[in-house]
């Protein structure tokens, strides 16, 4: 059940690309796309290399070698980079923009895409491969394979998925991302209102971790085609006791993997749809009484809510911070210093999310005991030890892994059941950390509510503007008056000069419908005033112009964007767009001004 690392490395490579590197528009070339398209073919090619080469070596009687293996981490290690090559100097990412328009979720399925077409035919190739060399060392252990029957493709059906459905289950949260900011685009002031402001932000990101949260069990069920119909008499006996420790028993299902995943696990952050999921590999290693103790643990993480209280401490309690931690001002330090502190921050949550996964398996091994006694949960841990290759307990090992050592855990649940003592300490600790996560929670809830507070007099503002409310803007421009904090003179300097073209446009609108019909003359006039006074003075009319998908969008994005690099004095990107736009046809007026623009 590992998780595919090539493929989540792939992602975060092609969006961080995109945000810390934005490509010019209309920068991307057919021919410079093509070629990098050839690159993303050589992960596949390693993995086919290694595959072939393991077959020729098993059939003539010798084992895999230490090539095959070479090629295959090889194959997972340039996946990304060859995904960042087409991105980056493919100019994939400003041809995915193109090509999607307004729409988010096209956007997103284009920018994924890349790294899905890369990732699911390396991962058939290598699990064959994986599989094979497995094959490769059986026969050097059993006389008489000299040339085994090696296992095709076809057959490989349950493993197969079982790597595919980390594909899925990471992807579609991404398109449904895609497709909310689609929907809220129907509605100018709501998109306006979540987009814009911090309150929004925060509003509509609690939306979509609830509505996550809600599709994550059913979406787990389809990635990994989990199934109802355990084994009998051994599923009756399950599901008998997941109903008496107080768990729906139709929502304990199968995980078939083709027996190669030892695992039981409790899939849902909220009770609604939860299902808990038991391997075939586990349940061929156990017995009956020791499935019970496995059950009785992962309901355990259930009842004591700790999918929850995962979620608040990684994910909401960041959330919250994030708009404090602005008056720090990060923005301004520059790309190293925010990937310093971004890797940092990252690091963090992972070590506590990683002693709180620690205490949290503790804790639902002591829910395994207070149901069933020490005993059932204790052979199932020493079974699975015993029938599974052991993790090596180096530094990187003990950092990545999310469970403690296993002689903990039979130790605290030995000792739970035995002294009164450890019993109250531990049961106390957990009172404890609940009271500090939530404390936590809270605390940050205040400081996200006191920047709300503060802020909202400028959000307001800026979201009355971006909804086409330019009446309203302009009257909470005059009522806010010249008092700016510094951490927004900035964003206010940009704001006063692109509503006072909005003024000059389309000065009494309150709705998007009449604020965008005056846009449309923005672009026009945005001309007569570069042509006049410079691309830098044309800024504030060509954002406007940006904002409405009038006659060539690709153009009016391209001059804002010079316009844009002109005001803020950096006269290399000002020439890098230029060129860009010079190598396309463009009406007579832009080619004039592009002319008479000194370089």
């Amino acid at each position: 059940m590992g998780l595919p690392v090539a493929f989540l490395v792939g992602l975060l490579a092609t969006f961080a690309a995109r945000e810390f590197d934005p490509p010019i528009a209309g920068s991307g070339e057919p021919d410079r796309l093509a070629l990098a398209a050839l690159a993303l073919a050589l992960p596949t090619l390693l993995a086919l290399a290694a595959r072939g080469l393991l077959r020729v070596r098993i059939r003539n009687g010798r084992h895999g070698g230490k090539v095959p293996p070479l090629a295959l981490r090889l194959s997972m290690a340039c996946s990304p980079l060859v995904v960042l090559l087409f991105t980056t100097y493919g100019g994939w990412a400003d041809f995915a923009w193109r090509l999607a328009g307004a729409s988010d979720l096209a956007s997103l399925a284009l920018l994924i895409a890349p790294v899905v077409v890369v990732e699911v035919p390396r991962i058939v190739l290598a699990t064959q491969a994986a599989i094979w060399i497995d094959v490769g060392y059986d026969m050097v252990r059993s006389a008489g394979l000299s040339r085994p029957h090696l296992p095709r493709i076809a057959t490989l059906g349950p493993i197969l998925r079982l790597r595919l459905g980390w594909i899925v289950l990471v992807t579609l949260p991404w398109l449904l991302l895609g497709l909310a900011l689609d929907v809220l685009a129907f509605s100018r002031e709501i998109y306006a209102f979540m987009l814009g402001t911090s309150l929004g932000l925060t509003i509509g990101f609690v939306v979509l971790l609830l509505a996550a949260a809600l599709v994550l069990p059913p979406l787990f069920r389809l990635a990994f085609g989990t199934r109802p119909d355990l084994p009998e008499p051994l599923g009756s006996e399950l599901r008998l006791t997941a109903m008496t420790l107080g768990f729906d028993p139709r929502r304990v299902l199968l995980l078939p993997t083709g027996m190669s995943a030892v695992n039981a696990m409790m899939v849902g952050p909220l009770p609604i749809s939860r299902c808990l999921c038991v391997t075939d590999g586990l349940l061929r290693m156990l017995d009956a009484d020791a499935l019970s103790g496995v059950v009785a643990h992962e309901v355990g993480h259930a009842r004591m809510g700790h999918p929850g209280l995962l979620v608040l401490l990684a994910v909401v309690l960041p959330l919250l911070l994030l708009h404090p931690l602005s008056l720090l001002q990060l923005e301004n330090a520059g790309v190293p210093v925010q990937l310093a502190v971004g890797t940092l921050a990252v690091l963090a949550i992972w070590l506590v999310v990683r002693a709180l996964a620690h205490r949290f398996e503790l804790e639902a091994d002591i829910a395994s005991v207070r149901a069933l006694g020490a005993g059932p949960c204790s052979r199932a841990l020493r079974a699975v030890v015993h029938g599974t290759l052991p993790i090596q307990r180096h530094l990187l090992g003990r950092l990545s892994s999310l469970h403690p050592d296993e002689a903990m855990r039979l130790s605290t649940m030995a000792r739970y059941e035995r002294e009164p003592d450890f019993r109250a300490r531990f049961d106390g600790a957990g009172r404890r950390l609940r009271f500090a996560i939530f404390g936590a929670v809270v605390l940050a809830l205040c400081a996200a509510a006191w920047i709300w507070v503060v802020d909202w007099p400028f959000e307001r503002a800026l979201w009355r503007f971006h909804a086409g409310d330019v009446a309203a803007a302009t009257r909470l421009q005059r009522e806010l008056g010249d008092e700016v904090p510094a951490r927004w003179q900035e964003t206010w300097v940009l704001f006063d000069a692109e509503l006072a073209a909005a003024n000059e446009l389309v000065p009494t609108a309150t709705d998007w419908p009449t604020a965008r019909a005056g846009f449309e003359r923005a672009f026009e006039r945005g001309l007569e005033v570069w042509r006049a006074h410079g691309p830098a003075a044309a800024r504030p009319w060509l954002a406007l112009a940006a904002e409405v998908s009038g006659p060539q969008p690709l153009l009016r994005q391209q001059l804002f964007e010079l316009a844009r690099a002109a005001a803020d004095g950096e006269p290399e990107l000002v020439a890098a767009i230029r060129e860009v736009v010079r190598r396309r046809e463009v009406p007579p007026a832009v080619a004039e001004l592009l002319a008479t623009e000194p370089k």
